[in-house]
Order: C-alpha cells, then structure tokens, then sequence
C-alpha cells in the first residue's frame, strides 16, 4: 500500500498575518504538510558541493585561518523554524568524489559601501575609546543544482545586502607546527579611527573582511539551498481574511469559515465555493472611497485567500493571476510587496517540485533520513586537509549562462515568470494608491516625478469621483484645462493647479463655495470669472507668474474684497 502525501507550500503563508492598517478580520489554522525537493528527490544521496573563488579572492586558507567559521555560518537566518528536512530511501552525505548531485556555488563581484565608524569605552568609566566599523556589502553567490553529466536541474541567485562588523570582536587565529595545528583567542581592537581605517584597507583586514562576507552570504545561500534539495515536514498555519466594520461582510465570513474548515482537513477542493465569493467581493473593489464596503486593503486579501487557495490545489495559472493582481494593489518596496515575492517563491517551488517529482510516492513504511545540515558540513570540513569544495576558478559569469540557458526553457512562459509581472492598472486603483488621510477629508497629489505618463494629457476624470477629497494638487501636470464640472469635488477646501499652461478656469469653479485657497500661479491667465465671489471661504488666491495686467489685478482685488489675499508679481 502507497500513501500520497500531498504537495504543500503552507510555510510561506504564515507571514501574511500582519497585513495592512484596513479593517480586516482574519482566522488562522495549523496543517500538517510535507514538502517536496524541486530536483528528482532520488537523485538527492551523494552531493558534490563546490564553492568557486578565484585563489587570490578567497581559498581554503582563508577558511582556515581564523576560527569562529561555524558561528558565521549560524549566525544567518536557521531552517525554516518548526520544519524537519530529510531524505526517502537513502541517508543523503555530501561527498568529493562519485555525487549523484551537483552543487556549483560561484562568488561574483564584491561591492563595499561606506563604513559607519563606532566607539565606546574599553570599560566602564574609562576614557579610553576602542573602534570598530560595519560595511554595507554587497556579494552575489549564483548557484546551480545539476546532474554530474551537465543536466541543470534548478538554479538561483543570492545577493542579499550584507552588514560585516570589523574590529572590536573576539578572534582566533590557527597556527601550524610539525604537521599539527592550534588556535589562540585574541581580540580584534582598535584605539583610533586611523588605526582601524588602516587595518579595513591592509590585505590582512580586507582577507578577514571577505571571509566574513562569504561566510554570511554563503549562510543565506544554504538557507535556500536546502529547502529545494529536501523533503521538508511540519505543521504551518494558513490564514484567511474576511472584512471588518460597520458593512456587512456575513458572505465573506461564512467562505471564511468554510476555508478554514477544508484546510483543516486537507480537503482543498471544498475551496471551490470560497474561491467564487472572493472573486466577486475582489471585483467589487472602490479604490478612491476609503469608507466603501471593498476597499483595495480589502481587495487584497481577497487575492491573497485566492492566491493561496490556488496554489494548494494545483493551480498555478490560477494563482499567478492572482498574485499578478495583488502585484496591482501594492508599491514597490515595504512588506506588501515583498509578501508578494515570498509568495511567488512559493508558487514557483511548489510547481518546479510537483514537475520534477509528480510520480513519487511516500510509502507508509519509507523510511525518512535526517538530512544533513550543509553549515555543519562546511565548518567542520575545514580543516580537512583534502577537502575539494572551494575550487581555484571564477566562475561566476559561465554559471550565470547556464542558467540564462536553462531560464530559457524551465521559467520562460512558466506561472512564476507570469506572477512576476503587474496586471494593468487602473486609473481608480493608481488614484486610491495615492490618496491620503488629511484634516476634514482626503488629500491628493499628482507630480510629474511620480506620474510623467500624465503631464500633458486631459485631466483624469476618475479624480472627480473621490467622495470627501478636500486637498487636490496637481501642479506641473500640464493638463490645460480645468474640467467644468470641477464643482463635483463639492467638498475641496485646497485647489493646486500651478504651471498647467491654463488659459482660463471654469465658471464652475465659483460653486466649491468651500474653497479656502486656490493656487493658479505660472499659468497663462489673463483673468478671472466672477463667479469666484460665490466662494466666501476663500482666503488665499496665488497668481503670481501669470501675464495678468496691473489694471485686472486692482479689479479683482476690489471684487474679492481684503478678506482675500491675492499674491500677484
């Protein structure tokens, strides 16, 4: 008898607890799941780890020096917590000769940014100062899983931005004699800032500076390594989101209730009817009202439950639409954005696993072996005296071909390379994206640094439908016109319409009977409608930059009255 044990990438949703500052309502559950390798699980016995650095770069030496490798090691990000790696049928070992597998691990080039310079006292109350300085670095590893025969099984890259310390650190240093070998503890120190400048730029310091940073990167290179070598098992919580708030979100609640029912029992296709709701209520989004029933914090938790639901039903189209159109919702950069990453991560582990290994079974017997911990493995063969793993060679750029060569063919075209991309976005989502919360209502800006797609084209019309909007900037935007049912912005206090090469405004303009200033400087105005009267809060009007006469001026001066500064050149 043979037990199936599904596919599942549950591990990677934990991280969507903390979302937003909408009003959300949410429940959370714990699956047992088992991941699988996204290389053929039975080629994973005998592993060929190879690390490529030119000799004069980094080489064993290097590694052997000084102590405290292991530490380096451990001190990155540890395996995934609460998940346990091991291999079916064979203990896997890492080997130099004979692999089953190929491990090819090339260090590109080194880029230091500029130090931050630190002291404090030796000891407590002493005026004696020691120094140390931490390096922003940045150090790309690319690496290559592939058959001993050439065939690329799966690839990435690792450039995560590195922090190294130099200098008031405990050390210790590796001395040889007759064929033995010892280490002695000192301390790195420094008693100036010209001391530790010239230790940083000796060979002495930049060699100990480079082993710490491909010690660490190579840390954050294992980290992902190993979840694509092994078979990972554990329990994982998923979370579901539903609304919360004065609307009412029943419909949403009861697909809650009932996905978190069919995870709970590993029935992903009881998902189908809470997929349906999510994508109606997803549809149903208003992304300029921040009081509507759907708002785009809302919207994208609803493709985030799709996105998840997809993804545990082998759905990968399905879920790269979906995380396409949450790629839609958010701005570059924050954890938003960089949930969606996580995500895509798991989309493209999950697929890459099932297409590798979508015929393997799990027998209730088969036996599970530990797998081995390639930190561990590495530090403690240092000082092995015919260990092969650094080679003598850079191969950082050959490396980086085959997998151009095997991107080509895998992730061209694939799901993940799909989730990558941002579905279109609309005027209304770009508009909410950028609306902000201000005394009495909401405030938007547009600028032609941030939406140069723009300057030159009509006034969006999209603006004036934003319920409460009471500040509208939109200066240097070049729109000519000012559309003439601007009055629909019935509640506008501040209007900003500077270098919009405006020849005129509206006599609608005169019905925002609360607008408190109005800016039109650097425009081609010659005048003004006496319709502007009607606003009896206005208190500030720029028109300056504008070829309005001496003569036009005084009059408009005396139609507006001294409640009304005019600000003219």
């Amino acid at each position: 008898m043979t037990l199936r044990i599904p596919l599942l990438i549950g591990f990677l949703f934990a991280f969507m607890a903390p979302l937003l500052s909408q009003k959300w309502s949410q429940k959370k559950t714990k699956i047992e799941v088992v991941e699988f390798p996204t290389v053929p699980a039975e080629k994973v016995s005998r592993i060929a780890f190879n690390l490529f650095a030119e000799d004069a770069y980094f080489n064993l030496d290097d590694l052997r020096r000084y102590g405290g490798n292991m530490d380096l090691l451990k001190s990155g990000n540890e395996r995934l917590s609460g998940m346990k790696y091991f291999t079916i049928g064979a203990e896997a070992e890492v080997v130099d000769v004979g692999p089953s597998i190929m491990v090819d691990v090339a260090i590109g080039s080194e880029d230091q940014g500029f130090p931050t310079f630190s002291s404090e006292p030796i000891k407590s109350g002493s005026e004696e100062l020691t120094y140390w300085a931490v390096v922003p670095c940045r150090l790309p590893m690319r690496v290559r899983i592939a058959s001993p025969e050439g065939e690329v099984w799966d690839a990435f890259e690792v450039d995560q931005p590195l922090q190294i310390r130099y200098g008031n650190e405990k050390i210790s240093t590796r001395s040889s004699s007759k064929g033995s070998f010892s280490y002695s503890k000192g301390s790195l120190k420094f008693d100036t800032e010209e001391a530790l400048r010239a230790g940083l730029e000796s060979e002495e310091g930049s060699r100990f500076f480079r082993r710490k940073a491909v010690l660490l990167q190579l840390s954050n290179v294992i980290n992902e390594l190993e979840t694509r070598l092994f078979f990972l098992e554990g329990k994982v919580e998923v979370t579901v989101y539903s609304g919360r708030g004065k609307h009412d979100y029943t419909e949403l609640d009861a697909a809650r209730d009932v996905a978190m029912e069919s995870y709970a029992n590993g029935y992903f296709e009881g998902l189908s009817s809470p997929i349906q709701t999510w994508k109606e209520w997803a549809g149903k989004v208003d992304f300029t009202d921040k009081k509507a029933k759907v708002t785009r914090g809302l919207a994208l938790g609803m493709r985030l439950n799709l996105a998840q639901a997809h993804l545990y039903r082998d759905e990968f189209k399905e879920c790269a639409q979906a995380i396409s159109d949450a790629r839609a919702l958010v701005l570059p950069g924050g954890e938003e954005f960089l949930m969606l990453e996580r995500l895509q991560d798991g989309l493209m582990k999950r697929r890459r696993a099932l297409e590798a290994n979508g015929d393997f079974e799990i027998t209730v017997d088969a036996e599970r072996e530990k797998a081995p911990d390639f930190k561990n493995v590495i530090g403690k063969r240092s000082e092995n005296k015919d260990v092969r793993m650094i080679q003598p060679e850079d191969r950082y750029d050959a490396i980086g071909k085959d997998m151009e060569a095997w991107a080509s063919v895998a992730v061209a075209g694939s799901p993940e390379a799909a989730a990558e991309l941002t579905s279109a976005v609309t005027m209304e989502q770009r508009l909410g994206s950028r609306l902000q919360q201000t005394i009495g209502g909401m405030m938007l800006q547009l600028s032609p640094l941030m939406d140069p797609d723009l300057v030159g084209e009509e006034f969006p019309e999209e603006i004036l439908a934003i319920p409460n909007l009471v500040y509208l900037d939109i200066s240097g935007m070049k729109f000519g016109a000012i559309p003439d049912d601007i009055d629909r912005l019935a509640v506008l206090q501040t209007l900003v319409v500077s270098r919009n090469d405006l020849e005129e405004v509206p006599q609608s303009l005169g019905n925002l009977t609360g607008l408190k200033k109005l800016f039109l400087s650097k425009n081609e105005l010659t005048g003004l409608p006496a319709s502007l009267t009607r606003c009896t809060q206005l208190k500030m009007l720029d028109l300056k930059g504008n070829p309005i006469t001496p003569d036009t001026v005084s009059q408009l001066e005396q139609m507006f009255g001294e409640e009304v500064k005019v600000k003219h050149d």
